[in-house]
């Protein structure tokens, strides 16, 4: 245990406080609020999660996934510590570990919607497309008007070339928020894989049309919509 709690407090322990620039100093100061709980309840899971959150906020990395590591290990039913060790694993380019840490937060705290839609967008990304479909299901199952996981099923039905049901999702997600101006672009996408020149040039002025001209989408659109002039 002593080991254990010099790791996490060594970054405040050392180095001139006259160089020390405000960032640390105020990582200094947290950290040791911490420290001495931590010294009289060495098996605080609690306390490890806390000292997690200071180490991430300051962006060191390395002391909070330990941290947060201790946490789980010590109440591996700790679904807030699981989210936080997954979000920080994902900002460190750790898929793997962030796809395990997402799945036991499911696994611990079901009836979230984000987690499930996280753990689909990471699965994805590691291109497990059959993980990633079950989780934004799930997603759905908890709040079928949930813009975000429509489209990102969607994405992953374009993935699996699972035409029909790739755009029953798009339409879904834009019915559900007429703004969420990814499953427009999706979509028109969608029409481009398949070659549907007719129903891409359709989206792609109903974006032009809905989100202006200026608007990056509108851009897109704009450009595309030359390009298949250019090819016709």
């Amino acid at each position: 245990m002593f080991s254990a709690l010099c790791c996490l407090v060594v970054l405040v322990a050392c180095g001139d406080k006259h160089e020390e620039d405000p960032a640390r100093q105020q990582l200094r100061t947290e950290v040791l609020t911490v420290r001495d709980a931590l010294k009289s309840q060495p098996d605080s899971p609690i306390i490890y999660y806390q000292l997690g959150r200071i180490y991430r906020k300051y962006g060191v990395a390395d002391s909070a996934l330990f941290a947060l590591e201790r946490a789980v290990e010590l109440h591996p039913a700790f679904a807030q510590a699981h989210q936080e060790l997954a979000q920080v694993s994902f900002e460190e380019g750790d898929l793997v570990r962030s796809e395990m840490a997402w799945a036991s937060t499911a696994r611990f705290a079901p009836d979230k919607v984000e987690t499930w839609n996280n753990l689909g967008y990471v699965r994805r990304k590691l291109g497990n497309l059959e993980g990633a479909e079950q989780a934004y299901l799930a997603a759905l199952g908890l709040n079928p008007s949930f813009a975000e996981a429509l489209n990102n099923l969607g994405q992953v039905y374009r993935e699996l070339e699972r035409w029909d049901q790739a755009s029953e999702s798009f339409h879904k997600a834009m019915a559900a928020d007429p703004a969420f101006r990814g499953a427009y672009l999706n979509l028109a996408n969608l029409h481009k894989d398949r070659n549907d020149v007719d129903a891409e040039r359709a989206m792609l002025k109903e974006i032009r049309e809905r989100f202006g001209l200026s608007s990056r989408e509108g851009r897109y659109a704009s450009g595309r919509m030359q390009e298949l002039a250019d090819t016709n």
